[in-house]
C-alpha cells in the first residue's frame, strides 16, 4: 500500500543520483501532495489485522444485528473502520476533495502523477517488453487510466494488490464509496475501480508471464527497461525531482538484477491479489459471478483455456520456448487456483459445477499425471528431499540394523511415483479439489477453519432508510439502518480489451497459439524464464493431522505432546487445508511486505514489520469446531468486550509452529551462500529469512523460541538424513546466524546429544546430522568477532566433546609439524624484506635451494605418479611461504581455541589451571603479535606481486618431472597436476569450513592466471583418486562455480580486447551500431554470436570433464540399499552447479557489454541480442546440453557396481533434461 498509486515492482528504474536529504533549499508542501499522503495512511491501515484485533480486544465491538453478530469481533473492527473512513471521503465537504476523478483529477501535480503514472500506463510500458516505444507512448497521450479512475481508486487498488491480509477491507471500502458517494457528481466509483483493476490485471499477465513483442519475426522490441528513455534529457535536478517521486517503487537493480525476475514474481503477486479482490467484488455482488461472458468465472475459463493450450503447445517445439509455455500454463493454473476458494462461499450449483469442470481441466492438462515437479525427489533440480535416506555411520559404531535397512529399501523399491505433493502447486490443487467437494457436501462442516475465505466486513455497512410509521394524527419519519448492498446491475470484466485499447497481449495470444499466423509482422513470444519465488518446494516438519478413519494411535507420541498443549493443538486442529492457506498467507506476507530501496535511496519496510505482518495471520483462523458453539452462545448474550482477546488466541493456538514449519522449509531452499549466484528469488533469499525469524523471536519470545527449539530437534533425528545436501547446508547456516544473535542460547541437553554425530571417524561427510553439526558451529565462528573462542566459551557447554571434534581436529599433530630451514628462509624474503621478485624466482629454481631443502622422510614416488606431492616440491614450498599469514593466523585461532577450551575443562571439574600454554607452531611470539590488519587484502597483492615466483617453481617442477618421466608426457596435463598441487597446499593452509576465504584466494590465483578453471575442477572432484568419491570436497560445486564465472568473464574480456585489434574489422562495426541502429543489426548478431562462441570454448571442456567426473565417481558406488554421502554431494552439486552456469551466461553473456565494460550485475536488457535459446542451441552445437550430458549418466549405467548408484544416475538424468 504505498502512496499515489505507486506499485511494487513497476519503477522505471533510471540511472542512480544520490538523493541531497540535506539541502538547505525551502519548498512549500503542495497541499494536494500532503493531503493524499495523509489518505494513503488511512487507507492503507483501515484494514490492519493487528490494529482491528487491539481495538476488538478493548472496547466493544457489535451490536444487536445478528447479521454482524456473525461476524468475527476483528472483522467488526475493520467493517467499522471502512465505515468511518466512508462517511469522511463522501462527506457534504470532502466528496469534491478526496473523490476526483478524469477531468477534475489535477495534472499540475507533479508527484501525484508521476506516482500515478509509474502504477500504470508508464509502467506497463516500460517493464512490459512488450509495446513499441513509439506506438506505447500515442497510447499513454490517449488515455491515463490512473487520472480517469482518480486518485481515491488508483490508491486503494494499490494497496489491494499489495497488501494480502487486507483485500476484504477493500472491497467494502469500494462498496462504500460506491453507494455512498454523490451520484450526479462522482457516481460510478466501482465501476472506475474495475475498469482501471482490469487495465492492471492485464498489464500484470504480460509481465509475470514475461511476454515480449518480437517485431520482423527477429527483434524484441526494446522499452527502456534500463531507465534512460526520457530520463537523458532531463537536468540534475529534474533527474533528482523524478528519483524522488518514485520512492515508493522498487529500485531498478532490484527489480531487474540478481536473477532478474523481481519484476515477473511482484507482478505475479499483484495479478493474484487483483482477482482475489474480483471476486470479493463478487461476493458482494459489485462484479457478475457468472452471469454473462464478462462474469468473473468467464474470465477464469480463459486463463483455464489459456494454461490448457500453452500446456498442449509445450509437448512439441523448440525447447526453451516449450519450457517457457510449460511454465507459463503452471502460472496461470496457480492463479485460477488461488482465485476460487474466494468464490465458493457465493457458488450456487451451476457456478460449483463450473469451477470444478475448471479444476478438472488444469488437472488433466496442467498439474496432473504429465506433471514433473522441478521439487521431486527422484527428478526434481530443485528437489529438497533425497530419494531414500543417507547411509550415515552410526555415532556408536554398531551397524547391525540390517532388517530396518531391508525395509528401507523395500520401501524405496515401491515407492517410484513421485511424490503426490512435491510442491506448493500440487498442494494448492488438492486444496482446492477437497474445498469444492465439502460445498456439494451441504450437510458436512466447512473443512477450513482460515477466515480470510469468507470474511466480509462490509456486512457492517449501513445505509439509512426512512420508514413512515403512523402515531395517532401525526405520521413521523423514523431512519431505519439497513445492510448496503451494491445499487444497480452487477458489473462486468473485459480483461483483454479493444484493438484500439488492448489490455493484455499474452493472453489473445495463448489462446490462438494453436492457428499461430507466423506471417504477422508482429507476434508475440512467452519468454517465463522462472517460477522462482512462485511455485516452493513443499516440506512437512511436524505431525500430520490425525486421520479420524484411523483408530491406532502411537501412545508414546500422545505422552510426549500432553507437555506441549500448543503443539498438539496445531497437529490436532489444523487440518492439512488450514496447514496450506497459512503457509501461502505468510509467503504472501514475506513477498509484498519485504523491504525495499528506490532509486532514491528511500527504504521502506525492515524485517521487524515483516515479522508483524507474519504475526497479523494469527487472527485469520476461527475458534476449533469444539469451541464453535461457545462462540456463538457468547456472541448471542452479547459478551464481545471481555473474551475477545482469549477467543483469538485460543483460535490461533499453535499457529507459531505452521509459520515456523512454512519459514524453514523455505530455508532449506533458499540459494546457498558463496555459491558465485544470487537468489533465486526474495524468498530464496537465505539472509532475509533468517532476519525475519530472528525478529519473530523477538516480537513473541516466549512462543516462537520453544517452536524454533522442537522443530529443529525433531529435523535433526527424522529428517537430516533425508535432506539433499544444500537443504542441510542451509538449515545449519541459518542456525549459526540464529545463535549468534540470539546471544547462543540453546539448551545443553541438545549439545550433548549431538555432540557423538560430529565425532563419528571417517572425515568430513560421513555423517549426516554430524556435518550438519560442524555447519551450524563454523557458521556461528565466523559471523562473530571472536571467532571459534566465542563459540567455545559462550555457546558452548563447558567441556563440550564438540571443541574438539569441530576445531580442534588433529590439531596436535599438525600444529607441531617443523618448518624447514628453507621454507622459512622463503618465508623471510617474501614477507620480511623488499626482495625483487626476479631474484626470489631465480633463488626458488636454482639448486641451491635444492641443495638446502631437506627431503629426508619425503615419501617416495614409486609408482612415478605426476600427481605425486614430491614432484611438485617446489612449488609446495613456494605457495607455503606465500600463504604464510594464511597459515599464521589459522595456527593463532587453534591456540587461542584450544587455550579457551582447556580453561573451560578446568574450571567445569574445579581442577586447577591446566596445560594452558599455547600449541606449539614452530613461530616466535613477537611474529604473531605483529598480525595482519586486513589478511585478504595483503594476501591479494602477494599473490600479484609474487606471481613469477609461483609460475617459476611450477614450471622448474614440471622439466624435472618430464626428465625422469618414461615415456611421452603430456604438457597440458602435468601442466594441470601442477596447479591441482597448488590447490592441495592451500586446502591444506585454509580451514575446511572457512569457505569465504577460499574462493577469495580461488579468485585471485584465476585473476592472474595461475591457476585454470579445469584445474579447479579436477581438484575439487579429486582427480587424482580415480576410484569413488572420498576425497571429493565438500563444497565443490561452489568452487567450479566460481571458476565458471571466472572464465566466462575471462573469454568476455579477450574477445572485447580481440574486436579492439581487429581494427576495420567486427571492432569496428560494434563500436559504430549505436549510431547506425538498425542498419548494423546483422553485424551485432554477429559479433553476439562469435562471443557466445568464445564462451563456449572455454567452458564446454570443464563441464563435460565435470560431467564425466560425476557419473565416474556414481558408478563406483556399491552400496546397495542407503546413498553414501558423497554420491549425494555429487547430484545435488551437479544439480546446482548447472543452475550457476545458465545464471553466470545469463548475467555476463546475455547482458549487452555497457560502454564502461559492465553488464555483469545480472540484469539482462531487452537490447540483448542473444536470449536464453540461444545459449542452449550453443551447448547442443557442442553436445553439451541437457540430452546430451544425460546420454553421458544412460552410458555409465552398464558399468554400476550397485543399485544406488544406477538410482543416483537415473535421477541425475532426468535432472539434466529438466533444468539445462
Amino acid at each position: 500500500g504505498r502512496g499515489g498509486g505507486g506499485y511494487r515492482g513497476g519503477g522505471r528504474g533510471g540511472p542512480r543520483q544520490p538523493a541531497n536529504r540535506f539541502s538547505t533549499e525551502t519548498k512549500s508542501v503542495d497541499p494536494q501532495y500532503a493531503m493524499m499522503k495523509q489518505l494513503t495512511a488511512m487507507v492503507a491501515k483501515m484494514g490492519d489485522l493487528g490494529g482491528a484485533a487491539e481495538v476488538a480486544a478493548t472496547t466493544g465491538i457489535g451490536g444487536d444485528d445478528g447479521e454482524r453478530l456473525l461476524l468475527r469481533p476483528v472483522v467488526r473492527a475493520i467493517g467499522t473502520n471502512v465505515s468511518d473512513l466512508v462517511e469522511v471521503l463522501c462527506g457534504p465537504g470532502n466528496a469534491s476533495l478526496f473523490l476526483k476523478f478524469g477531468a477534475d483529477e489535477p495534472s499540475n501535480n507533479d508527484e501525484t502523477n508521476e506516482e500515478s503514472n509509474g502504477g500504470d500506463d508508464d509502467a506497463m510500458n516500460n517493464e512490459n517488453n512488450e509495446a513499441d516505444t513509439t506506438e506505447a507512448s500515442k497510447k499513454e497521450n490517449k488515455i491515463n487510466a490512473s487520472q480517469q479512475a482518480g486518485g481515491l481508486a488508483t490508491l486503494l487498488l494499490s494497496c489491494s494488490s499489495n497488501l494480502p491480509l487486507q483485500t476484504p477491507s477493500y472491497a467494502a471500502l469500494t462498496l462504500g464509496v460506491d453507494v455512498k458517494a454523490p451520484k450526479e457528481t462522482h457516481g460510478g466509483f466501482a465501476k472506475r475501480c474495475v475498469d482501471l483493476g482490469l487495465r492492471l490485471l492485464g498489464r500484470d499477465l504480460d509481465l509475470a508471464l514475461e511476454c515480449t513483442t518480437i517485431n520482423n519475426g527477429d527483434t524484441a522490441s526494446s522499452n527502456g527497461t534500463n531507465g534512460e528513455n526520457g530520463t537523458n534529457f532531463l537536468s540534475e535536478e529534474e533527474q533528482v525531482a523524478r528519483l524522488k517521486s518514485k520512492e515508493d517503487e522498487r529500485s531498478h537493480a532490484e527489480a531487474t538484477g540478481g536473477s532478474g525476475n523481481g519484476s515477473q514474481i511482484d507482478a505475479y503477486y499483484r495479478t493474484k491479489l487483483m482477482l482475489r479482490y474480483f471476486a470479493h467484488l463478487a461476493t458482494i455482488g459489485t462484479v457478475s459471478l457468472e452471469d454473462g461472458e464478462g462474469s468473473l468465472l468467464s474470465v477464469l475459463e480463459t486463463l483455464v483455456e489459456s494454461a490448457s493450450r500453452a500446456a498442449h503447445a509445450a509437448t512439441s517445439g523448440e525447447k526453451e520456448k516449450s519450457r517457457a509455455l510449460s511454465r507459463a500454463s503452471q502460472l496461470l493454473a496457480s492463479l485460477v487456483l488461488s482465485t476460487i476458494p474466494y468464490i465458493l462461499s457465493v457458488a450456487g450449483a451451476g457456478a460449483l459445477t463450473r469451477l470444478s469442470e475448471m479444476v478438472e481441466a488444469l488437472e488433466t492438462n496442467v498439474v496432473g499425471a504429465q506433471y514433473s515437479s522441478m521439487y521431486d525427489p527422484k527428478s526434481g533440480p530443485l528437489s529438497i528431499l533425497l530419494k531414500g535416506e543417507l547411509d550415515d555411520v552410526d555415532p556408536g559404531g554398531a551397524m547391525d540394523e540390517e532388517e530396518d535397512d531391508d525395509d528401507d529399501d523395500d520401501e524405496e523399491e515401491g515407492s517410484d511415483a513421485p511424490a503426490p505433493c512435491a510442491d506448493t502447486l500440487q498442494d494448492l490443487l488438492r486444496t482446492v479439489r477437497k474445498l469444492i467437494v465439502s460445498c456439494d457436501d451441504t450437510a458436512s462442516s466447512s473443512p477450513t477453519r482460515f477466515a480470510l475465505l469468507d470474511d466480509a466486513p462490509w456486512k457492517t455497512l449501513t445505509v439509512d432508510i426512512a420508514s413512515a410509521t403512523e402515531g395517532g394524527m401525526d405520521v413521523e419519519q423514523n431512519i431505519e439502518k439497513v445492510p448496503m448492498s451494491h445499487e444497480g446491475e452487477a458489473l462486468l470484466l473485459d480483461l483483454i480489451g479493444s484493438e484500439e485499447e488492448l489490455r493484455c497481449k499474452s493472453i489473445p495470444y495463448l489462446l490462438s497459439i494453436e492457428n499461430d499466423n507466423t506471417d504477422n509482422e508482429t507476434s508475440v513470444e512467452i519468454r517465463c524464464r522462472s517460477l522462482d519465488g512462485i511455485i516452493f518446494g513443499r516440506l512437512a516438519i511436524f505431525d500430520l493431522p490425525p486421520n479420524p478413519n484411523d483408530s491406532d494411535s502411537d501412545d508414546d507420541e500422545e505422552d510426549t505432546k500432553e507437555g506441549n498443549p500448543n503443539l498438539q493443538s496445531y497437529i490436532s486442529t489444523y487440518s492439512l487445508i488450514d496447514r496450506f492457506f497459512l503457509s501461502d498467507a505468510v509467503r504472501d506476507v514475506l513477498i509484498c511486505h519485504r523491504p525495499m530501496v528506490s532509486d532514491a535511496g528511500a527504504e521502506r519496510n525492515t524485517a521487524k514489520e515483516v515479522a508483524e505482518q507474519i504475526w497479523a495471520v494469527s487472527y485469520l483462523f476461527k475458534p476449533p469446531a469444539a469451541d464453535a458453539a461457545t462462540t456463538a452462545a457468547d456472541a448471542t448474550e452479547g459478551d464481545d468486550v471481555a473474551p475477545a482477546a482469549s477467543k483469538s488466541e485460543a483460535a490461533s493456538k499453535g499457529i507459531e509452529y505452521g509459520i515456523i514449519e512454512t519459514i524453514l522449509s523455505l530455508l532449506v531452499q533458499t540459494t546457498p551462500t558463496n555459491s558465485s549466484a544470487p537468489s533465486a528469488s526474495p524468498l530464496h533469499s537465505h539472509l532475509y529469512l533468517s532476519r525475519v525469524l530472528l525478529e519473530l523471536t523477538k516480537l513473541q519470545p516466549t512462543l516462537i523460541p520453544q517452536a524454533l527449539v522442537l522443530a529443529v530437534s525433531g529435523m535433526f533425528q527424522d529428517f537430516l538424513p533425508s535432506l539433499t545436501p544444500t537443504a542441510r547446508e542451509n538449515l545449519g547456516a541459518w542456525l549459526g546466524f540464529h545463535l549468534v544473535n540470539t546471544g547462543g542460547q540453546w539448551p545443553k541437553a541438545y549439545w550433548d546429544h549431538w555432540a557423538p554425530y560430529a565425532a563419528v571417524d571417517g572425515g568430513p561427510g560421513s555423517n549426516s546430522r554430524g556435518e550438519f553439526i560442524k555447519v551450524t558451529l563454523c557458521s556461528m565462528a565466523s559471523m562473530s568477532s571472536g571467532g571459534a573462542v566465542y563459540v567455545v566459551e559462550e555457546c558452548l557447554p563447558p567441556g563440550s566433546s564438540l571443541v574438539q571434534s569441530v576445531f580442534l581436529i588433529g590439531k596436535d599433530g599438525d600444529a607441531k609439524e617443523e618448518v624447514s630451514a628453507a621454507e622459512r628462509d622463503l618465508i623471510h624474503r617474501l614477507w620480511n624484506t623488499a626482495e625483487d621478485p626476479d631474484d626470489i624466482r631465480t633463488y626458488v629454481i636454482s639448486d641451491e635451494l635444492a641443495e638446502s631443502y631437506n627431503m629426508e622422510g619425503k615419501i617416495e614416488n614409486v609408482d612415478k605418479s605426476m600427481h605425486h606431492p614430491s614432484v611438485w616440491w617446489r612449488s609446495g614450498l613456494a605457495i607455503r611461504a606465500l600463504f604464510h599469514p594464511v597459515q599464521r593466523e589459522k595456527l593463532r585461532v587453534d591456540r587461542v581455541t584450544k587455550k579457551a577450551f582447556k580453561e573451560q575443562q578446568s574450571n567445569d571439574v574445579g581442577d586447577n589451571e591446566g596445560d594452558n600454554e599455547g600449541v606449539d607452531n614452530g613461530m616466535d611470539d613477537e611474529e604473531e603479535i605483529d598480525e595482519t590488519e586486513d589478511l585478504l587484502a595483503d594476501m591479494s597483492d602477494a599473490i600479484s606481486r609474487f606471481k613469477p615466483v609461483i609460475l617459476a617453481a611450477l614450471a622448474r617442477d614440471a622439466d624435472a618431472y618430464d626428465s625422469i618421466a618414461t615415456g611421452k608426457v603430456d604438457d597440458d596435463d602435468l601442466l594441470l597436476a601442477g596447479e591441482v598441487s597448488i590447490l592441495e597446499e592451500m586446502s591444506k593452509i585454509v580451514p575446511y569450513w572457512d569457505l569465504s576465504t577460499m574462493n577469495s584466494l580461488l579468485e585471485c590465483l584465476m585473476k592472474e592466471r595461475i591457476l585454470s578453471g579445469l584445474a579447479v575442477a579436477r581438484w575439487a572432484l579429486a582427480e587424482d583418486q580415480k576410484g569413488d568419491g572420498s576425497g571429493v570436497r565438500t563444497h565443490w560445486w561452489k568452487f567450479v562455480s566460481c571458476a565458471f564465472r571466472h572464465v566466462i568473464r575471462d573469454a568476455c574480456s579477450r574477445f572485447e580486447m580481440s574486436k579492439t585489434d581487429l581494427g576495420g574489422g567486427i571492432g569496428m562495426i560494434v563500436d559504430d551500431v549505436g549510431q547506425q541502429d538498425n542498419e548494423d543489426n546483422t553485424a551485432k548478431e554477429e559479433a553476439a554470436a562469435l562471443r557466445l562462441e568464445e564462451v563456449l570454448n572455454s567452458t564446454v571442456p570443464i563441464l563435460k570433464y565435470v560431467m564425466e567426473r560425476a557419473c565416474q565417481i556414481l558408478a563406483a558406488c556399491g552400496s546397495e540399499k542407503k546413498i553414501p554421502l558423497d554420491c549425494a554431494d555429487i547430484v545435488e552439486g551437479m544439480k546446482r552447479l548447472l543452475c550457476a552456469l545458465l545464471f553466470h551466461f545469463n548475467s555476463l553473456v546475455l547482458a549487452s557489454p555497457s560502454p564502461s565494460g559492465g553488464g555483469g550485475d545480472g540484469s539482462v536488457s531487452n537490447n540483448s541480442i542473444l536470449t536464453a535459446s540461444n545459449i542452449h542451441k550453443g551447448f547442443a552445437s557442442m553436445d553439451a546440453d541437457g540430452e546430451k550430458l544425460a546420454l553421458m549418466c544412460q552410458a555409465a549405467l552398464d558399468s554400476c557396481k550397485g543399485e544406488q548408484g544406477k538410482r543416483l544416475l537415473q535421477s541425475l538424468m532426468l535432472s539434466m533434461e529438466k533444468v539445462f
